[in-house]
């Protein structure tokens, strides 16, 4: 094989290597969200010590559960918080709650109706009064919307991160940005989501 033919292969065979490595690196991440409900925590909580625990403990440890993707975990603590913040009259933590119930229950609903349910919510006067709460709504949105609609999950994690960056909730931000690095993998832009995906782990 001669010099010029050799180069031209060389740098086609490194491209579809690193390819590759990119591609099973985005898949990976992407499935350790969806993975990681079945892992129960070190101190789960029992029935008891849920039903004895305030509503405001409850959700601290619901979030805890959600952020690390532990969705089944965090779903009956969403479902008494929600329960409790409607006793006191609390509206906007029962939002809070039940958009967390909401989201943690999408695997045994509709993507379709878990992502509607959750369009209602961020449309309520509750989410348009609270910039907090309705970056809590965008969030949920994203990761409900990447299973049926890529695009509408684009929109709403490009809103979370605007409105987290607006806030300060730089946490939230560098999600944000990880959740759109994913996006840009599967709209086939690899080169964009090497820079944005490792903020996912944040």
């Amino acid at each position: 094989m001669s010099k010029r033919l050799a180069v031209p292969l060389l740098l086609i065979s490194l491209a579809v290597l690193a390819l590759g490595a990119i591609s099973h690196k985005y898949i990976r991440l992407y499935l350790s969200r969806t993975t990681s409900r079945s892992r129960a925590p070190a101190g789960q909580l029992s029935p008891e010590s849920i039903k004895s625990l305030d509503a405001d403990s409850l959700l601290a440890e619901a979030n805890r559960l959600a952020w690390l993707f532990n969705w089944s975990k965090a779903e009956p603590l969403y479902s008494r918080a929600e329960e409790l913040f409607r006793q006191k009259g609390d509206i906007r933590n029962e939002v809070y709650a039940r958009v967390g119930r909401i989201r943690a229950r999408s695997e045994t609903m509709s993507y379709l109706d878990v992502s509607q349910m959750i369009q209602t919510e961020i449309e309520s006067p509750a989410a348009k009064a609270d910039p907090k709460l309705m970056l809590w709504c965008f969030a949920q949105k994203g990761y409900t919307d990447i299973e049926i609609n890529v695009a509408s999950s684009k929109r709403a994690w490009l809103d979370a991160r605007a409105l987290a960056h607006s806030l300060g909730e730089t946490q939230w931000e560098s999600r944000a940005e990880g959740e759109l690095g994913i996006i840009a993998f599967l709209e086939g832009d690899s080169k964009r989501a090497a820079t944005m995906v490792p903020n996912i782990a944040r």
